[in-house]
């Protein structure tokens, strides 16, 4: 059960968007989310960015304003900016949207106050949105881990492979991103490719991001990963691609999407995220249309996102019972042969699509959300 969109779309959420154009004006726009409990996306681009940076940057923002879980929007612009606040919610296409810029309102306090205002008229344009039944086959699903460990590889990324298999088979997409996570097993994911090209530029862009981190004098193929992965048994990023990328499933892949690229086909697509914290490719891959986010976590990362649902999925049953709030999906029982990894993906399917259909996650119970635009991808 969704909301059908102008453009055909289907959301899973029907969220009023405030969306500074800046970060001069970040602060604004969080006081008038704050006070109105509406879902904001600060981040530090928008001025000062020239060529791939700014269009990275418009990317991701109009891929908010426009994305199918918004149903709403509220621009907040300063003024002297290179990503005007008018634009950005011209590209919201026939939703509610409004805007305002801080010079123009008279200083932070006034724009405020002016925000606060318009956000009620947008939640009151869209209280009558009424779900409405979609085809299983409308969802994009994006995948991450975080905070990962031994379980993640074994049971809760291959749990999440299965519910995308099943998923594609029913005429869905999934996106599987972070590219710093596929280097070690891109050669084993550019044989799943639909065309030798695309195989070609999923080892090309895993390729460069090495040469970019031997510059600095690392490298992905020698470097241990976070200090949470080590304590959770991992060694390598090399190591903990090869559990990482089983997230994507078996099914074969269909094209390399740029950060933030809108997604227009189904099945299976790798993303060349961008660079910075794990929020900027969880920003990359919603803003191209991905409706949740099927997110793996062994330590029991905690981060949702304002843009979508975040089904936080664990194998570790310790981090079941301690942390009740952070985690969704129990994903335990293939690790104790209590349950095959296809049964839990049928299950995980099974919930996807429960909070599909308005089921809150912990992240949304707790508003812990993060978001943030990253360097442009290589």
């Amino acid at each position: 059960m969704g909301y059908r969109r102008a453009d055909g779309r289907a959301g899973v959420r029907n969220y009023v968007a405030v969306v500074p154009t800046v970060l001069c004006s970040v602060s604004v726009a969080r006081s008038i989310a704050e006070a109105t409990s509406t879902n904001v996306f600060p981040h530090e681009g928008g001025c000062g960015q020239v060529g791939p940076e700014k269009e990275h940057t418009l990317r991701v923002l109009r891929g908010i304003v426009s994305h199918p879980n918004v149903g709403a929007v509220l621009t907040v612009g300063l003024s002297c900016e290179q990503v005007d606040a008018t634009k950005l919610a011209e590209a919201a296409g026939d939703k509610p949207t409004r805007h305002i810029r801080i010079h123009d309102e008279g200083g932070n306090e006034k724009a405020v106050k002016r925000g606060v205002e318009l956000v009620g008229e947008l939640k009151k344009e869209i209280a009558g949105a009424k779900r409405t039944s979609i085809g299983v086959d409308e969802l994009t699903i994006a995948t991450q881990c975080g905070s990962s460990d031994t379980g993640s590889g074994i049971a809760s990324n291959p749990a999440v492979g299965a519910m995308a298999d099943r998923l594609i088979g029913l005429g869905g997409a999934v996106i599987i991103g972070e590219t710093s996570g596929l280097y070690g097993a891109a050669g084993l994911m550019a044989r799943r490719a639909d065309t030798k090209e695309i195989g070609d530029e999923i080892i090309a862009m895993t390729d460069r991001l090495e040469v970019y981190y031997k510059r600095m004098g690392h490298s992905l193929r020698e470097g241990n990963p976070t200090p949470g992965n080590i304590a959770g048994g991992l060694t390598t990023l090399v190591e903990k691609s090869l559990g990482g990328v089983r997230k994507g499933g078996t099914t074969t892949i269909r094209g390399v999407l740029g950060p933030g690229e809108k997604i227009t086909g189904k099945g299976l697509w790798v993303m060349n995220t961008s660079h910075g914290i794990g929020s900027c490719a969880a920003a990359d891959m919603l803003a191209s249309g991905a409706q949740m986010l099927a997110y793996t976590t062994g330590g029991g990362n905690p981060i949702g996102s304002p843009l979508a649902p975040v089904v936080k999925i664990t194998a570790t049953k310790k981090t079941v019972d301690r942390l009740e709030d952070i985690i969704d999906f129990d994903a335990s029982p293939v690790l104790i042969g209590a349950e095959t990894v296809n049964e839990c993906g049928d299950r995980l399917l099974d919930e996807m699509m429960a909070v599909a259909g308005g089921k809150p996650v912990q992240a949304e119970k707790t508003r812990h959300t993060a978001f943030a635009i990253g360097d442009v991808a290589l």
